[in-house]
């Protein structure tokens, strides 16, 4: 997510889908407007805080089913500070906060940052394979000692 839109995708093995995305038109900081210049910059922080809750809204709905995370984590990515205050924002599900595996700066929106957050968080994600595979030999193994 960045200051132009949000991308929502997943990553299975070697395919990338893009499951949702928006554009926003969020206003810019500027220096004009004398004695509204404090209104601007609240009107500023009030779009920004609802772009906010529409993205961790979104997130819920695709990423949740049954009241269960449908994924295996979640790799926030972005520029600017938007994915830091949505990681730190009460509005982001819970549910969906434990799954939080890395925040990734990345200098492209859209697909081509969907992208670079792909290759930028490769490490972390065969972590999370890696230890997916963990559990389940170690689950194996258990399984095998009742057996006896």
């Amino acid at each position: 997510m960045d200051g132009n839109g949000a991308l929502f995708g997943t990553l299975q093995g070697n395919t990338r889908e893009v499951l949702h995305k928006f554009t926003v038109d969020l206003p810019k900081k500027h220096g004009r407007g004398g004695q509204s210049a404090l209104r601007f910059a609240r009107l500023r922080m009030e779009k920004r805080h609802n772009y906010v809750r529409k993205v961790a809204e979104v997130a819920t709905q695709l990423f949740i089913t049954n009241d269960k995370p449908n994924i295996a984590g979640l790799i926030l990515a972005g520029s600017a500070d938007f994915k830091t205050e949505l990681s730190q924002s009460d509005m982001f599900d819970p549910r969906l906060q434990s799954k939080v595996i890395k925040l990734v700066d990345v200098s492209y929106g859209g697909e081509n940052g969907f992208n670079q957050a792909i290759e930028l968080a490769a490490e972390s994600l065969q972590n999370v394979k890696f230890i997916q595979e963990k559990k389940l030999i170690g689950r194996y193994f258990d399984e095998i000692s009742q057996v006896r």
